[in-house]
């Protein structure tokens, strides 16, 4: 019975992933919405910077995780913490973008959308939406997932605070 599993150690915190995953989509869903208001190729960049938006919530919960876990939380831990969030926050991100489009651009759930994406190269390929739905669901899963992605590989081998081992005690590390 000494080696018993403490199961209050391993208890993961969804409402975490949740709650942060949340807060990088709707900062992607200010960008669409900036987007959607005038639909421009040329403006598609707003998108992108929606998420740039995405990639600092999902920085925002890897520093916060890490300050749960005395400072000194694994790498691995870390990294797949990140991606979880980041796999959440575009689950939302589709979510809150399918309502905008619904709502914000008349005709998209009948296939003849009022707004369409205007100034686009020739070799643009159309699809029912003329290419709206295209653009927003694009970035909101391919660019969110780069941007996620980069910054849950990146930051953990960062915010380590022991470089030499996975687990050091917060005492112990006051005295190295």
């Amino acid at each position: 019975m000494a080696n018993r599993l403490d199961l209050r150690k391993y208890v993961l915190h969804p409402g975490r992933y949740a709650l942060w995953g949340m807060i990088g989509a709707v900062a992607y869903s200010i960008a669409v919405v900036i987007f959607l208001s005038d639909p421009d190729y040329e403006k598609t960049w707003i998108l992108y910077v929606g998420n740039l938006l995405f990639l600092f919530a999902i920085l925002g919960f890897l520093y916060e995780f890490n300050r749960r876990r005395d400072e000194n939380a694994g790498t691995l831990t870390m990294l797949a913490a990140g991606h979880i969030a980041t796999v959440v926050g575009i689950i939302f991100a589709c979510f809150l973008s399918f309502i905008l489009l619904s709502t914000m651009v008349p005709g998209y759930l009948a296939g003849n959308p009022q707004k369409n994406v205007t100034g686009e190269p020739a070799n643009t390929t159309f699809d029912n939406t003329s290419g709206v739905g295209w653009v927003v669901f694009a970035t909101a899963v391919i660019g969110n997932m780069a941007a996620g992605s980069a910054i849950s590989i990146i930051l953990p081998f960062a915010l380590k605070a022991d470089q030499t081992r996975e687990k050091v005690p917060r005492r112990k590390q006051a005295e190295l």
